[in-house]
């Protein structure tokens, strides 16, 4: 019945959707038998076998079978998934010689795999059901990338009771465990950091590679993984513009308690409650809640947040959080104003002696400089850790729009705030514009609070207004 209830909810979410795309899906695994009685063939596309240049991605395992008729869902709708339009490109790090001896890929072939998922196949989503016990360097890089292009990641924990294994423990992944029939974790599921949710994971039904069976009993998180990607599959077709976080922020925050409150490491965040998604994903895109905790749609910063975390110009201090009262420093904004302006190329020289070659606000300080955006607090001097004051951002902003060819003439009246005379000389002129142009505006008891510390939510406001002109 709970199945059924989850099917309709569905319905009604991507009716609101108006129409639910096809989400390419990358399957690092052990390739996938095609049956074409039980798998609808049309949705299993050519991918690729990493371990055997002439192997092709027939599974000689059994495992990527399986995993794919979770994420697909069976033509005799014996397995019913949530995705509908999702199709899966079999990546084939791990397989077998037919006398049974592994060809194992190990980590070179999972981190070719996920570029290749990325800039080859155009995937969104990478499941994998494989991992090391420890961090490894190129798996992180691939992970990071994969992050950077906009792609979701799913993966298992590991089944041997002990530490989540990686890429399931970085952060920007989301690292699924099993739970059992009394809704406890399962004895053998991984636990600790990394470990986001359970699933599903023991006596799971799935499709059976040997020529006598049509269907398995399976354990293990692998399962518990798949079943994840497909809701994440079918958040996607409803949804094309969501970002990875936001996935992984409603996944996280859809599970159902079972341990400590909140989160905690033997479950994560509890069990995973495909209903509770699809109602939050649903007021999400009818711009009720945000995707921080901290974000409420009575905040006065609501929608310019959201802006500026759609648009992706912020991001939050964490999967959950955006930290809308934290202080914003130099270094901060003028990374922000590069994003927005398209992160053009720069001439690489840096003028300011407190700014490293690899600093993360490296190239945007660089850009600025270049085009009179910024200019340093002294001789040499950026100060990329200084805070922001409201009218520094008014002269930056007023500089912006100056390289932007927008007319910065005309002024505001700022004799109509109580701390008018607060403005410093050197700003008055970008401040006034700034009021006039509707960028800043007063606070409690009528001050414009030129010489405060600008917040986060204050700089996404200033940017909205900005960029919406």
């Amino acid at each position: 019945m709970k199945k059924i209830l989850i099917l309709l909810l569905l319905i009604v979410i991507l009716t609101e959707a108006a129409f639910a795309a096809s989400v390419k899906i990358g399957v690092i695994d052990t390739g996938v038998t095609q049956k074409e009685h039980i798998l609808d063939s049309s949705r299993i596309l050519e991918g690729k076998n990493y371990v055997s240049e002439y192997g092709g991605t027939e599974d000689k395992v059994g495992h990527g079978t399986r995993v794919a008729s979770l994420i697909l869902g069976t033509l005799d709708n014996e397995i019913i998934s949530p995705s509908s339009e999702s199709q899966i490109v079999p990546l084939v790090y791990y397989s077998q010689y037919p006398s049974g001896v592994a060809i194992n890929g190990g980590i070179q072939a999972i981190c070719s795999a996920i570029y290749d998922a990325i800039d080859s196949y155009g995937c969104k989503i990478i499941n994998i059901s494989s991992g090391v016990p420890k961090e490894n360097e190129a798996l992180k890089k691939a992970v990071d990338y994969a992050e950077e292009k906009g792609v979701l990641i799913v993966s298992a924990c590991g089944n041997d009771g002990g530490s989540v294994y990686y890429p399931a423990a970085y952060p920007t992944v989301i690292g699924v465990g099993s739970h059992n029939e009394t809704l406890e974790p399962s004895a053998f599921s991984c636990h600790g950091s990394g470990l986001d949710l359970l699933f599903s994971g023991e006596k799971v039904n799935a499709v059976s590679i040997k020529n006598a069976d049509d269907y398995e009993l399976v354990t293990g998180t692998s399962y518990s993984a798949a079943l994840i990607t497909s809701y994440a599959a079918a958040a996607l077709e409803a949804y094309p513009e969501l970002l990875p976080h936001q996935i992984r922020y409603f996944l996280r925050s859809s599970c159902e308690d079972i341990c400590e409150k909140g989160y905690d490491e033997e479950s994560g965040y509890g069990i995973f409650d495909p209903s509770l998604f699809f109602e939050h994903l649903s007021l999400f895109d009818k711009d009720e809640i945000s995707c921080f905790s901290d974000v409420k749609k009575t905040d006065w910063y609501f929608d310019s947040v959201c802006y500026a975390e759609q648009n992706r110009l912020f991001f939050g201090v964490s999967d959950t959080e955006f930290a809308p009262n934290e202080l914003l420093t130099r270094a901060m904004f003028i990374t922000i104003l590069y994003r927005a302006d398209g992160r053009p190329q720069t001439n690489s020289v840096l003028k300011f002696d407190d700014v490293a070659e690899d600093a993360y606000y490296a190239d945007a300080v660089c850009w600025a400089s270049e085009n009179g955006i910024i200019t340093g607090v002294s001789d040499g001097k950026f100060a990329p850790d200084q805070n922001m004051t409201r009218e520094e951002i008014a002269a930056v902003m007023s500089r912006y729009a100056d390289y932007k060819g927008i007319h910065t003439a005309s002024q505001g009246d700022l004799t109509v705030f109580a701390d008018a005379d607060a403005v410093s000389g050197w700003a008055r002129e970008s401040v006034a514009w700034a009021v006039g142009y509707g960028l800043l505006s007063g606070k409690e008891n009528n001050l414009l609070d030129p010489r405060g510390d600008t917040t986060r939510a204050e700089a996404a406001a200033i940017l909205k207004r900005f960029l919406e002109q």
